[in-house]
C-alpha cells in the first residue's frame, strides 16, 4: 500500500520515492463477559435488563489480525458465526490459562473443516490441565509449549510472549502480542508480579480484568476496574480497556463513563463485536 509519493529530482530526471507501510493491527473482541453471559439466567438486575446491545456480552476470547485467537471462550461457535469470522483463517490459538471459560471452546475448533491444523500455544502446565479437561478433541491441533517470557514466533512479523500473573491458585499469564505492534491481553488477574511489570511497558493496547467494579462482588483471583485504572495509569500504553465484564460491575454506558471520569480518554470498556485498526 503506498501512503505516500515524493518527487524530487536527481539532475533532470525525476525519482519517485515511494513510502510504504503495513496494514493496520486488527483487533476484534469476540467476547467480554466474566465466567457467564449477560444478561444471567433468571436475572432482573440493571445489567440484566438493560436494553442495551453492549450490555449483552459472551464469554472472552480475542481475534487479533483474523488469524490469532486469544482464548477459546465456550460461546466461540457462535461469536465466529455473529462476526462473520472465516474459521479456516485461524493459525493460532493462545491461553492465558485452563479456566473452563478459557478453553471449552477448543472443542467446537477442533472440527473445522478445510483450514490449516491450528497451533496451541501455552506452558507446559496449562497445556496438560487444557487435555485433562477438553480430552480427545485437543489432538486436533499442534501444540507449542511455550516458557514464561519466551518469545514464540507466529509469522514473519508476529510475535507472543507468555507473561505470569498472579490469579488465586490457578497457573495463568497475560499474553503479549506483537503483530506488529504491541498489545498485551490480560483478561484475568489478581496481580501483575514485579518480574512481569517491566513487560508491560510501550504498547498501544493494555486489555485488562473488568470482572467488578470495586471490592463489591470482587472475585478471588481478580483485580477491580478500580485497581485496574491506577495500574492503567502507571503503564505506559495508549488506550487500556476493561474486558471480562463481570456480573457485580454496572451498565456499559455509566461503567465508560466512571472510567473516562476516573482514568481519562485512553480508558475504556470493551464490548462485544468492538474492532479496533491500531
Amino acid at each position: 500500500m503506498v501512503d505516500a509519493q515524493d518527487l524530487g529530482s536527481c539532475g533532470s530526471n525525476p525519482v519517485e520515492v515511494r513510502i510504504l507501510s503495513r496494514a493496520p493491527m486488527e483487533i476484534l473482541f469476540l467476547g467480554t463477559s466474566s465466567g457467564w453471559p449477560l444478561p444471567r439466567l433468571g436475572c432482573k438486575c440493571e445489567i440484566c435488563s438493560s436494553q442495551d446491545p453492549k450490555d449483552t456480552r459472551l464469554r472472552p476470547s480475542l481475534l487479533v489480525n483474523r488469524n490469532i485467537l486469544l482464548d477459546a471462550s465456550p460461546d466461540i461457535y457462535t461469536e465466529i458465526k455473529t462476526h462473520n469470522v472465516d474459521p479456516t483463517k485461524i493459525t493460532h490459538i493462545i491461553l492465558t490459562h485452563a479456566h473452563d471459560d478459557h478453553i471449552f471452546g477448543l472443542y467446537d475448533l477442533s472440527h473445522t473443516y478445510n483450514g490449516p491444523k491450528i497451533t496451541l500455544i501455552s506452558s507446559s502446565g496449562v497445556l496438560s490441565k487444557a487435555r485433562r479437561l477438553v480430552g480427545i478433541s485437543m489432538r486436533a491441533f499442534d501444540t507449542l509449549e511455550a516458557k514464561p517470557f519466551e518469545k514464540i514466533g507466529l509469522s514473519k512479523d508476529s510475535y507472543a510472549w507468555l507473561i505470569p500473573v498472579e490469579h488465586g491458585s490457578e497457573e495463568a499469564y497475560a499474553i503479549k502480542l506483537k503483530a506488529p505492534k504491541p498489545i498485551v491481553y490480560a483478561p484475568e488477574f489478581r496481580r501483575i508480579i514485579p518480574s512481569s511489570r517491566k513487560e508491560m511497558g510501550d504498547i498501544e493496547v493494555a486489555i485488562l480484568d473488568g470482572s467488578s467494579k470495586t471490592s463489591y462482588g470482587q472475585a478471588k483471583g481478580h483485580e477491580t476496574i478500580e485497581e485496574g485504572l491506577r495500574f492503567g495509569k502507571d503503564v505506559n500504553a495508549k488506550r487500556v480497556l476493561f474486558t471480562n465484564i463481570g456480573h457485580k460491575t454496572d451498565t456499559h454506558g455509566k461503567l465508560e463513563a466512571s472510567v473516562k471520569e476516573h482514568g481519562g480518554d485512553k480508558f475504556g470498556i470493551a464490548f462485544d463485536g468492538l474492532e479496533l485498526k491500531v
